[in-house]
């Protein structure tokens, strides 16, 4: 038989009251929290671009003392070698220079020109090295680079500025006293440039697979033609004036352990610990950001820190929190 109320609607059945949950030891219950992906703060995040870039750029102030992450080298030394380079060219115009990523670090220039065409340039009979007392070459045992590149400027007047200037990337470099024909030579990456006024081209050189970051002897005798671990540049220049037109500004920075008698091995610190996600930023920097960006210092750390940002981005979730170890080294 169905219960009816005074109105004879049909009744609702009533719910139970629930009982509240009794704990042990008087303790209330709290709501569960869910766990929730963190999101790196804006001030965090820069902090990890901005280590990045003392890896990938050669021209940031940072990267004078930066070192490779691998957590292998025990206590290591680092160096920047820096210096200018102003060139002339010769008979018709014409010059060759090339910057190889060595110790000592090789710059190797023209010493005569066959005019042509096309032009043959015959180099010096040596490579320049680094300058004379350096901690490197005094203190140092073995070595590796962290970064290198050139930054190129035409100086040359309104007036007199004239002729074409090919930069090109390459892993193997000319020998001492060799020729180069300009306009014959086959590069990895290749750009050309009017030499004009305000003309400013920069070049970054990138590792050769996993040999660039190992430590390796220095070389006390002239560069030979070879394949080496970093690529290096040779800039062709066709047509200019045969005076004082062109600058070039190079970087190298190194790190270096100590020889093991030596006085300065007491101010070595410990290479930074091996973090994969942080190579792994770094490398992706090297492979999308290219040889070549227009422009000087400015224009490089734009581009580059816009790379690694890039970069950062595309790692797992999270992956700021798995490189701060890293970066805190810095």
């Amino acid at each position: 038989m169905v219960k009816r109320n005074n109105k004879g609607q049909k009744k609702k059945k009533s719910t139970p009251a629930v009982k509240p949950v009794v704990l042990a030891n008087n303790v209330s219950p709290r709501p569960i929290k869910v766990r929730r992906n963190k999101v790196a703060r804006p001030a965090t995040k820069m902090q990890h671009i901005r280590s990045v870039c003392t890896l990938t750029d050669p021209f940031c102030p940072a990267a004078k003392n930066a070192k490779w992450p691998d957590g292998t080298s025990g206590n290591t030394l680092t160096e920047q070698f820096r210096g200018n380079v102003v060139v002339t060219p010769l008979t018709g115009g014409n010059y060759a220079i090339v910057f190889s990523p060595s110790a000592p670090f090789g710059y190797l220039l023209t010493s005569s020109v066959v005019a042509g065409p096309p032009a043959v340039c015959t180099f010096t009979s040596g490579y320049a090295t680094y300058r004379t007392g350096s901690l490197l070459a005094t203190f140092g045992d073995q070595y590796r680079i962290v970064s290198a590149g050139v930054i190129c400027r035409c100086i040359a007047s309104a007036t007199n500025a004239a002729g074409l200037i090919t930069f090109g990337t390459t892993g193997v470099v000319p020998a001492a006293s060799s020729t180069l024909t300009l306009g014959n030579e086959l590069y990895d990456e290749v750009t050309i440039k009017a030499i004009q006024p305000g003309m400013e081209l920069s070049w970054v050189s990138q590792p050769r697979g996993s040999a660039a970051r190992e430590f390796r002897s220095q070389t006390t005798t002239a560069l030979t033609s070879a394949t080496h671990d970093w690529t290096s540049l040779i800039v062709e220049i066709s047509g200019a004036p045969t005076s004082a037109c062109l600058q070039f500004e190079w970087f190298i920075n190194v790190e270096f352990n100590a020889l093991s008698a030596s006085a300065i091995t007491a101010v070595a610190t410990r290479n930074p610990p091996s973090v994969p996600s942080a190579t792994t930023a770094v490398s992706k920097v090297h492979h999308t950001l290219g040889s070549f960006i227009e422009g000087g210092v400015k224009q490089v750390e734009e581009s580059i820190s816009k790379h690694a940002s890039d970069a950062l981005s595309t790692l797992m979730a999270d992956p700021m929190e798995s490189i701060a170890t890293l970066f805190a080294m810095f």
